[in-house]
């Protein structure tokens, strides 16, 4: 068979119950998710619209008060705690009222949401969490109750009943920092220079943000002109690579805390079928128009997507490989080059027409179409229709003596 192979291979129930006899054929079952197979239209009528807008003297001063908070210092909360605060200690897990721990950690944080507003717990959204929290104390221990999303990566946790139980050894506070302390932090000479350097970040930001917004219209575009077999559930690979792509996403904004960008990550794990099949159906088109496009990744890409992020984030190029490394997301780094290549070489065949950003806000938030502003390029390509998901291959194999 023709198939074009996402991931490893996986065993189908539990290879400890595969039966060994000595002299007879081993039998075993391996799933393997497939491309679906589908045909890419032409690009040229695609129409998408640029969001322009400039950075103001009021973006730079949002910008240096959330950076103030973001590098403030932390103090113990004597009392109960609040909107912004964190609570800090151990936490277990269990499911479907079992006694056994499925899962513990010495040490987790949880940043306090607003009283009205969901937050995340170990990677699971709790719409009340702020509510939940609102008169929370050091000592207190906290028992949170959920169900397990049919779309978590976990597939133990998949509609489960969920206890967490949280022990709040500590609550700290973020004290933000004053501006001279911050230019000191940056290594810095003066406020001006802070201006100076905060600006040319939301500059750069700016930039990402509307090569990021082009890419997802044309998609959009893509998605709604392509049909393809999707599979009912996803798998867990598919759900962790989903995952894995929206943290990298968020972490290259910049804008995000990673206390915010967990929380974010926990509530698309949480969201509806229909959400996870549409970020399915975009990643198999993402993959179909790289290969079409014949795109390749560089070392020196991979490095320099690190090294934005890094900037991004505030932290040295070597650290942001560190932190990468121990989340697992390395590899995705150069998935999401990819895409992103692609993506780019997609918009480049499009029609793109510019606007003012407020205007094309409100024609989002009212869903009606942008009127169109300044015309800029378009180009044509083709190419490739079928279904697919998952496959089942039984292998065969002679056990000698």
């Amino acid at each position: 068979h023709d198939l074009k192979t996402l991931g490893e291979p996986e065993p189908v129930g539990d290879p400890s119950e595969v039966q060994v006899e000595e002299g007879k054929p081993l039998s075993f079952t391996l799933e393997v998710e497939v491309m679906p197979e589908f045909e890419l239209p032409t690009f040229d009528n695609i129409q998408l619209t640029r969001p322009v807008v400039d950075v103001t003297d009021g973006h730079i001063e949002e910008e240096i008060e959330r950076q103030k908070t973001r590098n403030g210092n932390l103090e113990p909360v004597e009392g109960t705690v609040s909107e912004g605060d964190f609570i800090i200690g151990p936490a277990s897990v269990t499911l479907n009222g079992s006694e056994d721990i499925f899962y513990q950690t010495e040490q987790t944080r949880l940043a306090v949401p607003a009283k009205d507003a969901g937050g995340q717990v170990l990677g699971l959204f709790l719409d009340d969490l702020g509510k939940t929290l609102e008169k929370v104390s050091q000592g207190d221990e906290i028992i949170f109750h959920t169900v397990g999303s049919d779309e978590h990566e976990m597939e133990e946790v998949r509609g489960a009943k969920v206890e967490i139980t949280f022990n709040v050894v500590q609550a700290v506070r973020v004290i933000p920092l004053e501006v001279e302390v911050l230019v000191q932090t940056f290594g810095l000479e003066s406020a001006e220079m802070l201006r100076e350097q905060v600006k040319l970040a939301l500059e750069r930001r700016r930039d990402q943000d509307q090569a990021m917004v082009l890419r997802q219209q044309a998609i959009a575009a893509i998605s709604d002109m392509v049909e393809m077999e999707l599979p009912e559930k996803t798998s867990a690979s598919q759900a962790e690579r989903d995952l894995q792509r929206l943290r990298t996403d968020l972490q290259s904004s910049g804008r995000y805390t990673e206390d915010e960008i967990e929380s974010k990550v926990a509530e698309a794990r949480s969201g509806s079928d229909e959400e996870s099949h549409k970020r399915l159906k975009a990643f198999f088109i993402l993959s179909k128009l790289a290969e079409h496009f014949h795109v390749t990744v560089s070392e020196g890409e991979v490095n320099t997507k690190i090294a934005e992020l890094a900037m991004q984030n505030g932290v040295r190029p070597d650290e942001m490989r560190n932190n990468l490394a121990k989340q697992g997301q390395l590899p995705q780094i150069q998935a999401v080059v990819r895409e992103d290549k692609a993506g780019d070489q997609l918009v480049a065949a499009c029609t793109v027409t510019e606007m003012p950003v407020e205007e094309w806000q409100a024609a989002q938030d009212g869903g009606t179409a942008p009127k169109k502003s300044t015309k800029k390029k378009s180009a044509t390509k083709k190419t490739a229709k079928k279904s697919a998901s998952k496959k089942k291959t039984k292998k065969k194999t002679t056990k000698k003596s």
